[in-house]
């Protein structure tokens, strides 16, 4: 599998209450024996130096397209995530700690946006930037208030931690050419955490 280099996230150590165990998935979201040929697929092809492979009930399914696509996180305590997307013999990775000030009120970590495949001249019409953010708490759900042109469906985890804390991890692409739209926007159902989609804030 080809695989984009990672880009690990080290800034300072938070300084803020963190959980030390694991967090585990909500609902649809946790991973079971069916899945296992989409987990094979997303960590036979290497995960940053430095961090391991969750154990199944940490796996946090975001997005699955198929057997050998799709994007999942997982946090090994209350201050460390991982962040894998695979798309058939391609993949990319963000492991890390999160900031102690989240770029945005109520998001923790985002991801600008990493290509869905390696592009070439003569597919550049057919590539797609998959987004990825971390929002803190579990109830909100999550949508377009002003969609992009071409943008795809939010897609929504959420995860719990021993001590009841929640995290909603998000994921959503967009096309990889064209301008982008300033006033496209993803919000909570409250509307009390939006956020520009076309770039995420970084």
């Amino acid at each position: 599998m080809t695989t984009k280099p990672s880009a690990t996230t080290r800034p300072s150590v938070s300084q803020r209450p963190y959980d030390t165990m694991p967090a585990r998935a909500l609902g649809r979201a946790a991973a079971t024996g069916r899945d296992q040929a989409f987990l094979d697929a997303v960590f036979d092809s290497g995960i940053p130096s430095g961090y391991k492979a969750p154990a199944l009930d940490q796996v946090i399914l975001i997005h699955r397209l198929d057997d050998e696509s799709g994007e999942l996180a997982w946090m090994p305590d209350g201050r460390t995530f991982c962040y894998r997307m695979v798309r058939g013999t391609y993949g990319s990775s963000r492991c890390g700690r999160l900031p102690e000030k989240g770029p945005a009120p109520g998001l923790l970590f985002t991801v600008t946006g990493d290509h869905d495949r390696v592009t070439h001249e003569d597919d550049l019409d057919r590539f797609r930037v998959v987004s990825f953010v971390m929002a803190e708490g579990g109830s909100r759900t999550f949508d377009h208030v002003a969609r992009g042109r071409g943008a795809g469906p939010v897609h929504q985890a959420v995860a719990r931690f021993p001590s009841g804390r929640m995290v909603t991890f998000l994921t959503f692409d967009r096309p990889g050419l064209g301008e982008l739209d300033p006033k496209a926007e993803i919000c909570s159902s409250d509307r009390a955490v939006c956020f520009p989609s076309e770039p995420v804030p970084y």
